[in-house]
């Protein structure tokens, strides 16, 4: 008699024990012995605890905990990204384990910042992160009445320490330069093309790792003039990527070879995993700074900040930040916008009090 979710394991005098493996559920050794009705009976009763354990942990209607894991199974979930909800999914199970229980009726302005103080322990990130899917879960119960007043609204988000490092500084163009060069000279024609990718065309890491050679197209400008334009849906949001090819970019494209069915590949030829891409460039920038080039610790995803401010620095409407970085709202394109303008200002600043330093020395020169 053959019983499912039974382990085998044999020791060294030959004696075999039993043990019962199902998803994080263990058991054992069993007290049955194998392949007796007595074993699928004691397996039996394992199940039967589970299913009351399991049905036990299901939050009921009218809770949190109902609402959040209604929202899982929603249309708006089912559309994320699979890494995204993954992510959600972690922080869904969380929040359950909190306020589950909660009653919706309950949901106010009060609740929600106590809970936010608790979660601050956490960091910022990670507190605004769980409010933010707690509100994105509780938006329907919100709009039907269940929860009266806006009291997301009134819950503002935790701001970063004042000390807290920039997540992912923008690359410098000397180096995105050395990188470059030092990848091609180590044979990594792949990897320079990522990092391309992500300086020259904008694009997050999963799409760096994703843009396939069939996004490259030939197409036409406002004109009808024949220009190269890259062409495809965007993995993370589907948004549809349809611009201009950055001559930069083309340059360096077109110098390197096609060896995988992606833009970009490892040294295998093949398409880049995130993880991997994120640690080939971190080998490869400490390689370069013991060249004799120093770089900053930089990330992947500082090149698509840069790409950003050289938008924002060149005069880039949000419009035109938005689509060229594929965002869906012009948010981060204010913020791109808003740093260039304080750059600009300080850089403004500074020229009026060289100018005025000369205007000084050379007042100082005509009296003496």
């Amino acid at each position: 008699m053959k019983v499912p979710y039974v382990q085998r394991i044999k020791r060294r005098d030959g004696r075999v024990d039993l043990y019962f493996r199902k998803g994080d559920f263990r058991r054992g050794p069993l007290v049955a012995s194998d392949g007796t009705a007595d074993l699928k009976r004691e397996v039996d009763a394992i199940l039967a605890q589970i299913a009351l354990a399991t049905t036990a942990l299901v939050p009921t209607v009218g809770t949190v905990g109902g609402a959040l894991r209604k929202y899982n199974r929603s249309s708006e979930f089912i559309g994320l990204a699979a890494s995204t909800q993954r992510n959600y999914q972690y922080m869904i199970d969380e929040l359950v384990a909190d306020f589950g229980d909660t009653r919706l009726t309950d949901v106010d302005y009060t609740l929600l910042k106590d809970f936010q103080d608790a979660w601050s322990l956490r960091g910022h990130k990670a507190c605004n992160d769980l409010m933010q899917v707690l509100k994105n879960a509780l938006k329907p119960e919100m709009k039907k009445g269940t929860i009266t007043g806006r009291p997301f609204a009134d819950v503002e988000k935790l701001k970063a320490p004042i000390d807290t490092p920039e997540p992912h500084p923008a690359w410098e163009d000397r180096e995105v330069e050395a990188a470059i060069a030092f990848a091609i000279g180590n044979k990594q024609q792949g990897l320079a093309r990522a990092i391309a990718l992500g300086r020259w065309g904008g694009f997050r890491r999963g799409g760096i790792c994703k843009i396939p050679l069939s996004a490259r197209v030939v197409g036409h400008d406002d004109d009808d003039v024949e220009q190269k334009r890259l062409y495809w849906k965007t993995p993370k949001r589907g948004v549809i990527c349809d611009k201009p090819e950055d001559p930069r970019l083309s340059e360096l494209l077109d110098r390197t070879a096609n060896l995988a069915p992606t833009i970009g590949y490892n040294k295998y030829g093949q398409p880049w995993k995130e993880r991997a891409l994120n640690q080939a460039v971190t080998r490869l920038l400490e390689r370069v700074s013991k060249s004799g080039c120093p770089c900053r610790p930089l990330d992947i995803h500082g090149l698509r900040h840069a790409r950003g401010m050289e938008l924002a620095h060149a005069g880039a409407s949000e419009f035109e930040i938005m689509t060229q970085l594929e965002h869906t709202t012009v948010y981060a394109a204010r913020l791109y916008i808003r740093q260039a303008n304080r750059s600009r200002g300080a850089n403004s600043g500074q020229e009026k009090i060289d100018s005025a330093v000369r205007r000084r020395a050379e007042k100082a020169k005509g009296i003496a």
